[in-house]
């Protein structure tokens, strides 16, 4: 059978809602864990212009990874899934417990917790939808903030990103205020991540245990895959010629790929609705 996109998603929303007849909500929640997930990289499961990549097919030298889809069209937008090596597999490794106790799941949950992404507001030119790709976080510490370092944004953590005007991208995952947890689950930010402050105290613990951010951090590696050209420096200086779709970007002269000093961590900003 030659399945197109239309009927690939199709019926991963239909093995959703029907993986235990009655059970509703909760069932459709279940229905996208990290088979949803491997299968959106199999031919025709995500629109071939996104950028993405399954777990099983993630760089190595990446212990963990962060997917967020974006989606506003779909059952399985506006969700997190924080993923870690279990072996020669993936799982799920931080979760919103109080989240899934109320849906009656016991155990590892198919995904991490509810969000809110990016949407265009009138009259703000710096809002819109949260950018498609694959990045790594930025290593610089300035670029983790830790409470309410930045106004409205707590545990700030930002992608490594600069556009091509050499302006460092303001796009965070980060804790929001209380009265906009009734937004989670839909797109309602200016362009950053929004979760739960209590889901944002769980990535920072994962980047940065009880320490700082830097060298010092449990994710620290030496060498991690960069998706820009410019030698990677500490200051604030722009970074230039990024790639988002996961580029091995190679050295021209000795032909090895290009790293840097980083964390371990893949992020995989997504959407299956288009």
């Amino acid at each position: 059978m030659n399945w197109n996109r239309r009927d690939f998603l199709t019926a991963i929303g239909a093995f959703a809602f029907c993986a235990a007849p009655g059970a509703g909500y909760a069932v459709a929640e279940q229905g996208f864990g990290l088979d949803y997930l491997e299968a959106l990289g199999q031919p025709g499961g995500i629109n071939p212009k996104i950028a993405f990549v399954p777990p099983s097919r993630i760089d190595p030298a990446y212990s963990h990874a962060i997917y967020v889809n974006t989606a506003t069209g779909s059952a399985s937008g506006q969700k997190m899934w924080v993923i870690e090596r279990n072996g020669a597999s993936w799982q799920v490794a931080r979760w919103d417990e109080d989240f899934w106790a109320k849906k009656g799941v016991e155990g590892i949950p198919p995904f991490s917790w509810p969000i809110s992404t990016g949407i265009r507001y009138a009259g703000d030119r710096r809002s819109g939808p949260t950018p498609l790709g694959i990045f790594n976080p930025d290593d610089r510490n300035h670029r983790h903030r830790r409470g309410w370092s930045s106004p409205g944004m707590y545990n700030s953590i930002y992608i490594d990103l600069h556009y091509g005007s050499g302006r460092a991208s303001g796009v965070a995952m980060h804790g929001t205020p209380r009265g906009n947890y009734r937004r989670l689950g839909r797109a309602a930010s200016h362009g950053c991540i929004r979760m739960r402050q209590g889901n944002s105290d769980k990535v920072w613990k994962l980047f940065h245990g009880s320490g700082r951010p830097g060298t010092s951090s449990p994710l620290w590696s030496e060498a991690v895959p960069r998706y820009f050209a410019t030698p990677p420096t500490p200051t604030a200086s722009a970074r230039r010629d990024y790639v988002r779709d996961g580029s091995v970007l190679m050295d021209e002269l000795t032909g090895e790929r290009l790293t840097k000093p980083g964390y371990s961590v893949l992020f995989v900003f997504f959407r299956d609705d288009l």
